[in-house]
């Protein structure tokens, strides 16, 4: 076996935010090695950059000779043509970036991300990489990698290195199992009283569903959540890898409503079923990606579309969402697209590969230009389930293709192609697809989902008739301690045709001050039609522009029928695993989390 790389990471400097890390190079790979830091990390598909935390580079030889070190562009470094010797590395890196996908070292803890971390000597990316981590006292370090009694963590090659994530400090840990593998949990927050009693049994549920969802196969021998936290009230992330996972959400989580907390199990099932769909089960593109490039796919839509449909279901089968919620969000979802003008110029094999360039780099045009994968796969997914179900009522479903091409490409080093999900389908379908693809996944036509609600027993409700929708101005707005803020105007709206831009501060209609959180109150005595005065500020001007408002958008809920029939009925339980009929307070301690 080829000698392993090593890294000797150094938090000595924790309370600077400074991180050093030592590559120690081998004699046979040192003559004119180029070292690399990647420029984004795998699962968040946009170039991070993490060469700009680079603060200094400095070698020396086994004699402690100093090496000549230089730059090979923006994101690499050599060692000199005919260096013989092994050779020890030193990176100085500045981490102070609380993010999933970056670094953050400060007085409490330290967050290593592997991309952000560890350079990579080019060409031998396929060797066992260690690492040993030095932390200051009283600290305990926590990794996706297994280590040993001395604190060796060992990656199989630089893909499983770069695939994963360090912690460091005095944290709170909880465990439990699942299907006899140990799962833990960190919070390496500060503050936020954790209940982590609540915690675990609610993840067990979630991960124990998942693995029934996917035939009780479970591809890991231990899996770790790391989940920190910040001060901000809103948000929340995370960031999948081989072995467990990146989280983060506000401290206050854990005394939020319950939609907040139920939004962090969908992340929890998110960042879980990664295990398979991603991971194990990978678009080819990704296989052996290039850390240096984006490397483009136009399967992101199946493989986190299909995740993110995947993280509604399964808190519903495990019992911590109430049906209500899991048909609140899904009609939602499915009004939001219908209105999407992106949707309409950008298909999801687009999405997929455009992610780059569109999707994490977002402006106020944005709504316009594009959709997200993530959406868009979710609610072709869902589409793809429900015509499934009601081509065999006794079947699976998507869970049955998402099994068939688990046991066909699990771990396939060439990986899975779009062509692959289609056969899977077909196969499940009795029936090629091939329609459904070309329009819906090739082309921009969104799939009507309504004539499919029947099948589980499903209806839209409209808007209660005392609480009418406003008059449509066209615009998505947000709210501060300054005002309402137009984010977003949406293209060939009201005001788009009247010229409010995207950014405009909204100072009044018609003569009436917008202030925070009354701007549905001040469009809702105007009709369709009305026009109205839109006085904004852009910049340092102020403008006012006349605004024909539009007609409402309806809101309709999606609900249970009222009087379902027995084949809808088992259905429905067949696709949530709950009953159809179902006591608003019947979840328990679960019910609306």
């Amino acid at each position: 076996m080829s000698d392993a790389l090593t890294y000797d990471v150094d938090l000595g400097g924790h309370v600077q935010h400074l991180v050093t890390v030592t590559l120690h190079v081998p004699a046979d790979l040192a003559d004119h090695a180029r070292l690399v830091l990647p420029t984004w990390t795998p699962g968040s598909y946009v170039e991070r950059n993490y060469a700009r935390h680079v603060q200094q580079v400095h070698a020396t030889d086994a004699d402690g000779t100093q090496v000549r070190v230089t730059l090979d562009g923006h994101t690499a470094w050599r060692l000199p043509a005919g260096t013989s010797t092994d050779v020890d590395v030193i990176f100085e890196l500045y981490a102070n970036e609380l993010t999933v996908r970056t670094n953050h070292v400060d007085d409490h803890h330290a967050l290593l991300v592997g991309a952000a971390t560890f350079p990579f000597v080019d060409g031998a990316t396929d060797r066992p990489h260690h690492v040993r981590v030095a932390a200051p006292d009283g600290w305990r370090v926590w990794s996706l990698l297994a280590g040993d009694e001395n604190g060796d963590y060992r990656a199989e090659d630089y893909h499983h290195l770069v695939d994963s994530a360090f912690e460091a400090g005095e944290h709170a840990e909880v465990g439990f199992e699942v299907s006899g593998v140990e799962h833990r949990f960190v919070w390496t927050a500060h503050g936020g009283r954790p209940d982590l009693d609540r915690l675990r049994e609610e993840a067990q549920a979630v991960c124990s569903t998942a693995v029934e969802l996917m035939g009780g196969d479970l591809p890991v021998e231990r899996y770790t959540f790391l989940c920190t936290g910040w001060d901000r009230a809103g948000g929340g992330g995370g960031l999948e890898h081989r072995d467990g996972s990146v989280l983060m959400m506000p401290v206050t989580i854990w005394g939020a409503e319950q939609d907040r907390y139920a939004g962090f199990l969908s992340l929890i099932a998110h960042e879980y079923f990664h295990l398979w769909n991603a991971k194990r089960l990978t678009p080819r593109a990704l296989v052996q990606p290039d850390y240096e490039h984006p490397t483009h796919t136009e399967s992101l839509w199946v493989a986190e579309g299909w995740t993110t449909y995947v993280d509604h279901l399964v808190p519903v089968r495990a019992g911590v969402w109430d049906v209500d919620r899991f048909l609140d969000r899904q009609g939602k979802l499915a009004i939001e697209l219908r209105e999407s003008p992106g949707r309409r110029l950008q298909s999801a094999r687009r999405a997929s590969h455009e992610a780059w360039t569109k999707l994490y780099v977002r402006d106020e045009n944005s709504v316009n230009a594009g959709v997200s994968y993530y959406r868009l796969g979710h609610y072709l997914a869902w589409c793809l389930d429900l015509e499934l179900r009601r081509r065999d009522p006794q079947g699976d479903g998507l869970d049955a293709v998402l099994r068939l091409l688990w046991e066909r490409h699990a771990g396939d080093s060439a990986g899975y192609t779009e062509d692959d999900v289609q056969e899977a389908v077909a196969e499940v379908a009795g029936q090629r697809m091939d329609d459904f693809f070309q329009a819906h996944v090739g082309g921009t036509e969104l799939p009507d989902v309504d004539p499919l609600l029947d099948v589980v027993g499903l209806r839209w409700k409209d808007d209660e008739p005392d609480d009418p929708a406003p008059p449509w101005l066209g615009v998505q707005t947000s709210d501060d301690d300054q005002g309402v803020t137009c984010t977003s105007v949406l293209r060939d709206g009201p005001a788009w045709s009247a010229g409010v831009t995207g950014g405009d501060r909204l100072v009044a209609i018609d003569g009436l001050r917008v202030a925070r959180d009354e701007f549905t109150a001040v469009l809702r005595p105007y009709q369709p039609g009305d026009t109205v005065q839109v006085t904004v500020f852009r910049g340092p001007r102020l403008l006012t522009l006349p605004v024909t408002l539009g007609e409402p958008v309806p809101a309709p809920k999606l609900v249970r029928t009222d009087e379902p029939t027995d084949a809808q009925r088992d259905a429905f339980e067949r696709w949530l695993g709950r009953p159809f009929a179902v006591d608003d307070d019947a979840d328990g301690e679960h019910d609306g989390a």
